[in-house]
């Protein structure tokens, strides 16, 4: 398509020079047409959100530039010159589109593009709901793209109305100064049309923007929720400690924040443009009526003085706002960061109540929440504190806007008698429209600066995911090979994330069928060789051989439990609907959990409604019905007594004949349920695996 538009703009260019040497047609159409003939055909290179705007305007420019030279030939009705755009509406359309090609090489916009493009290139299948026109499928990029170009079509109409309403005001005051009671019921008629026009136009942007924001909303959470959980990158991300603060908030809050900001940014930023585009050639027409003594000194003298006179001021409160503003991006950064972590512990002593209740620990806990809020409450009060400053600068700025124009406009309007009124207040309107669009960055800086905290944080995301995919190719890696018939380490070393040594140079072997008992001190880094052979540990070298079709599943001491039911928790990670009903219920027979039959499909808080020991048993329960090739257990049966520990040892054994079990452990009675025996050795420097005799273990 822009390829097409190109080819259509270099087209153009022959027609408008042709146009411009035997006709009336300007000039600066076939200049206008060659500069974005060359826009369009570099803009191939730039993100399929900013080609899609400057092909949008570069359509734009071949339409107005076409009704503007037709219109200087008058080869157009003089009923519909009343409707046209200004003839220089044009060169605006491609001046817009060569500002959205240069938009990607500027670094700051850049980082918000790359934020916001994927999404704009989404092919996944979709359907656009239009109600009574029925349900159209369609790829998500054509829906975002679509609704991004009404969207802009929409605030291009909103500015077309504040003219229209511009030139009304004049026409209607005058009709009330001239007492022109005819003409004044007339206005009165157009303002009901205009004003019909208005809500409409309001209502459909709110629905549209909503609707673009949401969908934007709903794809980029499952795009950052699928890179976040899959690979296991949410595990490498936990380990990588402070650096990726809270990844549920940039998912929940962040998300949320910067597609809505975006889209009210861009929108805000985009009509402030056209506004000042339409007003200042109003106001540049308007200067010359109104003269205007400084110091002997007639401004009317310069072109459009009223525009420079609002250019300097906007600029001089731009200037302050910035240089008041400007802490407020690391503040509003700092502010989300603490306030998550703030939350995050809350979460924790809510999910940990228990064990805080019976150590006591309700002090040492409130000590800790209070610290932490006393932080947010002092970030928050520095946040306060500027955004006052800030604000008491935009108030003022606020204030004087209000009777500016009119401060400027009355001397020459009380010493010209002939002006009329409606002149005053057209001007005054003018102004009034002006000033916002000048002063944008002004009034918008808090929010800008919350926006620019949303997008660093999202981006550290991007970059943090991006860093923890990368690791998946360091570290030890546990490949499948095939015709291995035993899970098989060679010369690995595994490493803490600061880089030390936990096991060096180890060799070892679990043959298929051979239960397997690993002993070790705490600390030594059995449960970290554990991680390494399930593929989820990223710290280290060396390479573990798997069996190509055999699947490893690991029970770590502290089960996890889903909200949910009980069946859930028992299915977990499968779905519920992959087991029958009786074999949940044989299972919890099997591992001593009969009693819970009946409340399979109850929700409750099972992680806080179940002891220790019971959660170990459920762990088991998902075993024997996932019935893996290779089990290993670390620690996972630490809450049992010795007694309930061989029993389900023996039912292992018995339900899943075929399963090699590997556990970790330092209960001597474990050395008459397993076959042989890895010790975890420590030395000066780092711990070494070995075979050691199981007697030896049992003896101690």
């Amino acid at each position: 398509m822009i390829r097409l538009l190109a080819g259509l703009s270099a087209v153009s260019t022959i027609g408008f020079a042709a146009g411009s040497i035997i006709g009336p047609a300007p000039l600066y159409l076939p200049l206008a047409s060659l500069v974005l003939t060359a826009v369009l055909f570099l803009a191939a290179r730039i993100p399929t959100v900013l080609r899609f705007l400057v092909g949008l305007f570069a359509f734009a420019f071949l339409i107005l530039g076409a009704v503007t030279a037709l219109n200087e030939a008058g080869w157009l009705p003089e009923g519909i010159q009343a409707f046209l755009p200004p003839a220089n509406a044009a060169i605006v359309a491609s001046i817009l589109a060569l500002l959205h090609y240069l938009i990607y090489f500027v670094p700051v916009l850049r980082r918000i593009v790359d934020l916001v493009n994927p999404y704009f290139e989404a092919e996944d299948r979709t359907e656009l709901n239009l109600g009574f026109l029925g349900k159209w499928p369609m790829r998500e990029r054509t829906v975002a793209l679509g609704l991004l170009g009404f969207v802009v079509v929409i605030n291009v109409l909103l500015v077309y109305l504040n003219v229209l309403f511009n030139f009304w005001q004049n026409r209607f005051y005058t009709a009330i100064q001239d007492k022109a009671a005819a003409a004044f019921w007339t206005e009165m008629g157009v303002f009901g049309s205009l004003a019909t026009f208005w809500v409409l136009r309001g209502v459909l942007d709110s629905y549209v923007n909503g609707y673009a924001v949401l969908r934007w909303r709903n794809w980029l959470s499952q795009r950052y929720v699928n890179d976040w959980l899959s690979d296991k990158v949410h595990y490498r991300l936990s380990l990588a400690g402070n650096k990726t603060d809270n990844p549920d908030q940039r998912i929940a809050e962040d998300v949320r924040d910067f597609t809505l900001s975006s889209y009210d940014n861009y929108t805000g930023i985009f009509s402030q443009l056209l506004s000042i585009y339409a007003f200042v050639s109003i106001l540049w027409g308007i200067s010359a009526e109104f003269p205007y003594q400084l110091g002997g000194f007639d401004l009317s003298k310069i072109p459009g003085y009223l525009v420079w006179m609002l250019l300097a001021w906007a600029v001089l409160f731009t200037y302050l706002s910035h240089l008041i503003g400007r802490p407020l991006v690391p503040i509003n950064f700092r502010v989300q960061k603490l306030e998550a972590d703030f939350r995050y512990n809350l979460v924790r002593v809510r999910e940990n109540d228990e064990q805080i209740a019976l150590l006591h620990g309700e002090d040492v806990e409130k000590k800790g929440l209070l610290a932490r809020f006393a932080a947010v409450y002092g970030m928050r009060f520095a946040l306060l504190v500027r955004q006052i400053k800030l604000g008491s600068l935009t108030f003022a700025y606020g204030q004087f806007n209000l009777v500016l124009p009119f401060f400027l406009l009355a001397p020459a309007y009380f010493a010209n008698e002939s002006m009329k009124s409606g002149t005053l207040m057209q001007t005054a309107d003018a102004f009034g429209n002006i000033i916002p669009a000048f002063s944008f960055f002004v009034t918008s800086y808090a929010t800008l600066a919350a926006y620019k905290a949303t997008i660093d944080r999202l981006t550290g995301f991007d970059s943090a995911i991006a860093k923890a995919n990368a690791a998946r190719d360091d570290g030890v890696h546990a490949l499948p090979q095939t015709r291995q018939t035993a899970i098989d380490g060679r010369d690995v070393d595994v490493a803490l994330p600061n880089g030390a040594i936990l096991l060096d140079k180890a060799d070892f072997s679990l043959p298929k069928g051979v239960r397997t008992l690993v002993t070790g001190p705490s600390g030594s880094g059995k449960t970290t060789l554990f991680r390494a052979i399930a593929g989820i540990w990223p710290y280290g070298k060396g390479t573990i051989s798997l069996p190509q079709t055999d699947d490893v599943m690991l029970l770590p001491q502290q089960p996890y439990f889903p909200l949910g039911s009980l069946r859930a928790a028992l299915a977990y990670p499968l779905g519920e609907e992959a087991f029958e009903e009786k074999q949940y219920h044989d299972v919890l027979e099997q591992v001593g959990l009969g009693e819970l039959a009946d409340r399979l499909d109850a929700d409750d808080k099972w992680d806080n409604a179940l002891s220790g020991g019971e959660k170990q048993r459920i762990a088991l329960a998902r075993a024997i019905l996932r019935r893996p090739a290779w089990l290993l257990l670390d620690e996972a049966t630490s809450a049992l007594d010795e007694k309930s520990e061989t029993e389900l040892y023996g039912l292992l054994r018995q339900a899943l004949p075929d399963t090699t079990i590997v556990s970790i452990g330092h209960r001597s009675s474990l050395a008459g349920l397993h076959d042989r025996r890895l010790a975890v050795v420590p030395d000066e420097k780092a711990a070494h695996v070995e075979e050691r005799p199981l007697a030896e273990f049992g003896a101690r």
